[in-house]
């Protein structure tokens, strides 16, 4: 009799440690905060990074001709400097970065057909060629910007613009509940990028220039940027840490065609 009130008393021990561990599991909600928090803004310091430039990392002055670089080189203070940026590309190839898009979703609104919004990533128009920006690229809040090869954005024709001209979209799938919390509180919803660097790659497209009011042309730009195969996206409002939309993406390699 004993035994077997023991053993009831383990049973029920059991269940309510099993319930009471789920009740608070349930309880955990993840906010942007959480997200950040275990993460790092990224910058335009993470090319240097990548590329071991220690003259623009370390800011060191009076290096302005390849000798004076090339002399620098065969110094000991250079390679300490350079085995120390070496540690810190290696760092840098596993950690998680972000990077936020401001305000845009001011000027739209959920898509009740497609159940979702469609956020415009840009053109292939700018002013000057310094600003083409490889399609699937985002810009940086603190410079420079990384292609997210994974993103799921696509170029569609706008002729309105002008014959040629190409605006990249990026549609966002959300339930219209979120889609209501958004629209109601468009200032502090912003889109979030999570990557971590894969790599450099080459990039050729179309640009078109135009400057000073002045139409330039079409350029063939070739851009060698900065990459991560995956991206995380998430939509979240900045004061209250709600998240709207939480999705990951990886790049595939697409089959090649047999002849």
């Amino acid at each position: 009799m004993l035994i077997q009130k023991i053993k009831t008393t383990i049973i029920v021990c059991f269940f309510f440690a099993d319930c009471f561990g789920h009740k608070v599991f349930a309880q955990q909600i993840t906010t942007i905060t959480d997200l950040t928090t275990n993460a790092t803004e990224a910058s335009a310091e993470l090319e240097t990074i990548f590329d071991l430039d220690v003259f623009r990392y370390y800011n060191l002055e009076g290096y302005d001709t390849e000798l004076k670089k090339s002399v620098y080189k065969k110094t000991a203070e250079y390679q300490n400097y350079l085995l120390e940026l070496k540690a810190k590309k290696v760092e840098m190839l596993k950690t998680n970065y972000y990077t936020i898009q401001t305000e845009m979703f001011s000027s739209i609104n959920y898509d009740v057909s497609r159940k979702g919004f469609e956020i415009e990533l840009g053109t292939n128009t700018g002013m000057g060629t310094y600003s083409a920006r490889t399609p699937k690229s985002i810009y940086l809040q603190n410079g420079g910007h990384i292609l997210l090869k994974g993103l799921p954005s696509k170029q569609k024709s706008a002729p309105i613009l002008g014959q040629g001209i190409l605006v990249e979209n990026l549609f966002l799938a959300m339930s219209e509940e979120n889609g209501l919390e958004v629209e109601n509180n468009k200032d502090d919803v912003q889109i979030y990028y999570f990557f971590t660097p894969t790599g450099r790659e080459k990039s050729v497209f179309k640009f078109y220039n135009y400057a000073s009011g002045q139409f330039r042309g079409w350029y063939n730009i070739t851009n060698n940027d900065l990459k991560s195969d995956k991206v995380r996206i998430v939509v979240a409002n900045k004061t209250t840490g709600a998240i709207y939309f939480d999705k990951s993406y990886n790049y595939q390699q697409p089959p090649i065609k047999k002849k």
